[in-house]
């Protein structure tokens, strides 16, 4: 009817609507367009709308067959359009039920020249139905991502697919809700489904520049960058949020080339950047040099962002800070006033103080934090306890733990993930203080302990003079649900080392064998664990076993090869280190550094390589540009020392850096003492009696009476042992610790203290010294 009606009518070729090819989205694509462009360029624009409602759906009927009878329409034609409209009745179907039937009484409407009446009243109901059921299963998805149940949400719009029918798709704002879902979820899968959706139910959504923004924002949070600039490129609008998500999605990324490269197109195109487009860039840090964090301040000067937006303010000071350079970031703290600093403020230059290493500073600004009534929140916490461990002062780390307990965040608190980062610093923080019994108080009072924790205090037992304690806290952290990680196995692998005692080095090797797999991979498999294991067995003795588990690592790294020749060193076996070390070199093409250096150093001492030592000590410095540390000097004093070669030690010591040289008297002294040189001997105690005055030191002391001693000196001998004595009655400046020993026998642990004759068989063993003291001589 209506091809045959258009046959006789003419229709303008602007008509849009009813038009093959011409939809009305297309004007109102052009004059959004249009609209667009004249607010880009800032000019006027005049606009005329006529209401077709008014001019044509309100003509009466009558007049529609006289007008149709005038343009030459033939009766017959003008009679089937009037049977159509004439005694016709109808009804409403929709999705909440259907109406009883009525007769159509209305007039022509504008749709189509068969459209039949009320059809625009109907469709206009049914467009209401639809958005207000729409809006309901949005704000149902919107509550949903606001509680952070974003698998619930895609279940929800999943419902929503399956009980309504087609027209439920959703719209503009359904799909960046249901995103967002699937970028928390990190789903790239329900995001893609829902990328295709756009496309397959129309209506200009897969173009919609909201939607296409979240797809962006999905895309990058799923990893899937290339899929994230495709969305942008094949974008026909882009608006300001549009180019802060694609920076985004790059900056989550090292592309930090690619972010500044898009951030001068989107000035280039005269968009001007907001306090979320900054923010973007320097909080990501990935690759951001300090030369474009300069940039990126001046520009933030430049639109008057730096003061007026205090989250911009701090990204800049945490930037600073992230380079080091401390001076900028106190100068932009103290530039603003302090009524817009925030906590977050406060605890990013406090931060960055502890970190760089500067506790004084810290606490300057925590105290002052505190005078201004600024309660410390856990971040602040976390970096003056970091700030006590590094300053080792126990009455300091003791004010600040009261200072946690009243803040709440301490140990006395349960917490849900059982991870809470203060329980383990002050665990730390106790032991670098030398006070393990506090540090064990804090670990009992916490009622679910993390394995970081366990691992905390087995670590602050091993690194001060307790390995026996934490082989025994190990013992019961099995006995527990807990299951240790790597650092933790590691941790007590040095402990045992420490301890001398082989037995229970095995019993954690077979236990990393039956429990291989952990939270963070294969326990024997490990790199970690397996120097760790490497260096146990060579301190307990048994070169053997730390060969077999060396020549077991698939893939060495330079822990590995480090533990392997430091094994050999220690036990003399020069030889075997120098030849792994070139082996390292040659076949695995890994370069030594300074670790290593130190033990090949000292495998040539003990094995008496003094010209291979001297060698290696010189290409150090020469190839691989490892500069000389401490270590390496006194390993070298140690190397011509033992060898005899006392002048040349001495000259060299001579030669070292002034802040060098206190440090390495001592080996000196020990060769003098040996190969019974006075005149050198006498030199480097002088040297060390004038280092130890007032030094609270014992071990020089020591080593200057066992020299006075072996030479027969012995008025000098017993001067110096009374300024050890002294200290009985509180005059010394030192106290003499005995010497302590300790050997495991067949899985038993031998310990042996100077002067102590409570040993079963102390008879037999201080007999068998004797006759090895005659024999030296």
């Amino acid at each position: 009817m209506e091809r045959r009606l258009r046959d006789i009518t003419e229709v303008s070729e602007n008509q849009f609507g009813f038009m093959p090819g011409r939809s009305t989205m297309e004007a109102i694509y052009l004059l959004r367009r249009v609209i667009e462009k004249y607010k880009e360029k800032k000019r006027d624009i005049y606009m005329v709308f006529i209401d077709l409602e008014k001019a044509y759906d309100r003509v009466p009927r009558d007049i529609i067959w006289w007008a149709l009878e005038k343009k030459g329409v033939t009766k017959g034609y003008i009679d089937v359009i009037r049977d159509m409209y004439e005694g016709v009745v109808t009804t409403i179907r929709s999705p909440v039920g259907e109406t009883n039937k009525f007769p159509i009484t209305g007039r022509m409407e504008k749709k189509d020249s068969c459209s039949r009446p009320h059809l625009m009243r109907l469709k206009t109901w049914l467009g209401l139905v639809k958005r207000s059921m729409i809006y309901l299963w949005n704000l149902k998805l919107r509550k949903s991502n606001e509680d952070g149940f974003f698998t619930e949400t895609l279940q929800m719009y999943s419902s929503m697919l399956r009980h309504s029918s087609n027209a439920y798709f959703g719209n503009n704002f359904t799909f960046p809700l249901v995103l967002k879902a699937c970028s928390n979820l990190r789903s790239i899968r329900d995001g893609t489904i829902l990328h295709s959706l756009t496309f397959l139910i129309g209506g200009g959504l897969h173009s919609d520049v909201f939607v296409q923004t979240s797809l962006i924002d999905m895309y990058s949070k799923c990893s899937d960058l290339p899929s994230s600039r495709r969305v942008f490129d094949e974008m026909p609008h882009r608006n300001l949020v549009s180019w802060n998500s694609i920076i985004s999605a790059y900056s989550l990324h090292p592309h930090i080339n690619h972010t500044f490269s898009l951030f001068k197109n989107m000035l280039f195109l005269g968009l001007e950047p907001t306090s979320a487009t900054f923010l973007t860039i320097l909080s990501s840090g990935l690759g951001l040099g300090l030369g474009q964090g300069l940039s990126l301040h001046c520009y933030i000067i430049k639109l008057g962002l730096l003061h007026s937006e205090l989250p911009i303010s701090n990204s800049v000071m945490s930037m600073y800070v992230r380079f080091g350079q401390l001076d900028d970031a106190q100068r932009i703290f103290y530039s603003s006033f302090e009524s817009e600093r925030s906590i977050v403020s406060w605890t990013t230059l406090l931060g960055g103080y502890t970190t760089a290493g500067y506790v004084a500073p810290a606490f300057h600004i925590f105290n002052q934090m505190r005078r201004q009534s600024i309660k410390p929140d856990c971040i602040a916490l976390v970096n003056i306890i970091s700030g006590c461990a590094q300053a080792g002062d126990l009455q300091l780390a003791s004010s600040v733990h009261s200072l946690v307990l009243k803040s709440g965040c301490g140990c006395d608190i349960v917490h849900d993930d059982h991870n809470h980062p203060i329980d383990n610093l002050l665990v730390s923080m106790y032991a670098k203080c030398s006070d393990l019994v506090s540090a064990r108080n804090v670990f009992d009072r916490v009622r679910e302990k993390s394995v970081f924790l366990w691992t905390s205090m087995i670590s602050g037992y091993t690194h001060f003079g307790n390995p026996e304690e934490a082989v025994n806290l190990f013992k019961e952290l099995l006995r527990t649900s807990t299951r240790p990680n790597e650092i933790t196995i590691a941790t007590v692998l040095s402990a045992c080392a420490d301890l001398g005692s082989p037995s229970m080095g095995v019993e954690i090797e077979e236990y990393i064998l039956q429990h291989q797999q952990h939270s963070g991979g294969c326990l024997a498999s490990n790199l970690h664990v397996l120097a760790s294991l490497i260096h146990m067995y060579c301190k307990c003795g048994n070169v053997e076993k730390a060969k077999q588990v060396f020549e077991r690592v698939s893939k060495k790294d330079l822990a590995a090869w480090s533990s392997m020749i430091n094994g050999y060193a220690i036990h003399g076996m020069g030889e075997e280190a120098l030849s792994l070390f070139h082996k390292m070199q040659s076949e695995e093409g890994i370069e030594p550094d300074a670790v290593v250096y130190t033990s090949i150093l000292m495998a040539c001492s003990h094995s008496g390589l003094v010209e291979d030592g001297l060698e290696y000590f010189k290409s150090m410095k020469r190839n691989l540009k490892v500069e000389p540390s401490i270590e390496h000097y006194w390993c070298l004093v140690d190397l011509l020392g033992r060898a005899g070669y006392l002048d040349l030690a001495l000259k060299s010591i001579q030669e070292m850096p002034v802040q060098v040289q206190d440090q390495v008297w001592a080996p000196l002294l020990s060769a003098c003492r040996k190969h019974h040189n006075i005149e050198i001997g006498e030199f480097a105690a002088k040297k060390l009696l004038d280092l130890n005055n007032g030094s609270g030191s014992n071990s020089n002391y020591v080593a200057i009476a066992n020299f006075y001693t072996s030479v027969g000196k012995w008025k000098e001998a017993a001067v110096v042992r009374r300024l050890i004595d002294k200290d009985d009655q509180g005059e010394g400046r030192s106290v003499k610790e005995p010497g302590r020993s300790q050997i495991e026998i067949d899985g038993s642990l031998h310990v042996f203290t100077a002067g102590d004759r409570s040993h079963h068989r102390s008879s037999d063993i201080y007999a068998k010294i004797k006759q090895l003291h005659a024999l030296s001589f």
